[in-house]
């Protein structure tokens, strides 16, 4: 919340209207995050790439593919792209008829990372010769607990010196750098928006959304959400625009 406007109030209940309601849950008993959106298929000369585009953070990610030779079992590679350029394998399997297979990825790292497939490379020939399918991003957010705010407040100056508005895009945070943009992801929808306040004020909460914010999510009380911090490159780069 505005840290001015919390010291006025003086109650964290007042900061946040959101703050008693329960956590929502799916209907199957699972957290609420929803479907990812899946991308076009991704082909390259190996064959042709189908994935989520978004995953929380220790679920399984399924990769569909279909190889261009056609051939059934042949060793396949599912790769993700580091930082630094490497590409990690995360999963093998064998293709089955019409050179299609389905591959298992549980996720252990957060981040973006372009995923790719590629037959596994014979004795003495290297990965970077073997062909690969297309690549296509995937997010893997870290899950957390988020909430919302807004009206009583518009008007007023956030902890980062913003005049928080009905349509101010943006998120409180107790600890992060004013500035530091966040990828938030529910429900099949997500969206990057810089801190631009602190908060929030109940423990086992992370995470403060603008009504802007929340709109844009579609959140409408206390959920679990997917949250991904964003390179400081990404921050910078944004800054200049």
């Amino acid at each position: 919340m505005p840290s001015s406007t919390f010291a006025r109030f003086g109650a964290a209940a007042a900061a946040c209207f959101a703050c008693s309601t329960p956590v929502a849950h799916a209907a199957d008993g699972g957290l609420a995050f929803g479907s990812p959106t899946a991308a076009a298929p991704a082909a390259g000369d190996a064959g042709t790439l189908f994935v989520k585009t978004a995953v929380i953070l220790g679920r399984t990610l399924r990769v569909q593919v279909t190889m261009a030779h056609g051939q059934p079992g042949r060793q396949v590679i599912v790769q993700r792209q580091e930082k630094d350029g490497d590409w990690v394998p995360t999963a093998t399997a064998t293709t089955t008829d019409g050179g299609a297979f389905t591959a298992t990825w549980k996720t252990d790292h957060i981040g973006r990372f372009p995923i790719r497939a590629l037959p596994s490379p014979t004795p003495g020939v290297s990965a970077a010769s073997v062909p690969s399918t297309g690549t296509t991003p995937v997010t893997v957010y870290r899950q957390s607990v988020a909430t919302y705010f807004g009206p009583g407040f518009f008007g007023q100056q956030t902890a980062c010196g913003q005049t928080l508005r009905k349509t101010t895009l943006g998120v409180a945070h107790r600890a992060l750098p004013c500035g530091t943009l966040v990828d938030l992801y529910y429900k099949g929808r997500s969206i990057t928006v810089p801190v631009i306040d602190r908060g929030p004020f109940r423990k086992d909460t992370t995470w403060d959304l603008t009504s802007a914010t929340a709109d844009a999510l579609g959140v409408t009380s206390t959920v679990r959400i997917g949250a991904l911090r964003m390179p400081k490159a990404a921050a910078a780069a944004a800054s200049t625009r």
